[in-house]
């Protein structure tokens, strides 16, 4: 399964780049300012968070990383 990560993922755009890519079979992770305005988040993993601040960055994204050379 292959992985994406949508920022922006409660707005408008972004909502729907999360359901299209879920389709195709990718497991999700979005994070934006705030919550969903459209229904539900449909990620496989939201988070809230500001991708400005830096403890944003601790959140698990092993998921993420699939290989660092």
């Amino acid at each position: 399964m292959k992985t994406a990560f949508v920022c922006g993922a409660g707005g408008f755009i972004g909502s729907h780049m999360v359901k299209c890519l879920r389709k195709e079979d990718y497991w999700v992770k979005g994070v934006d300012l705030k919550y969903p305005e459209f229904g539900e988040p449909e990620a496989d993993d939201f988070v809230i968070g500001n991708l400005h601040d830096i403890n944003v960055y601790n959140l698990k994204v092993d998921r993420l990383c699939l290989h660092l050379d």
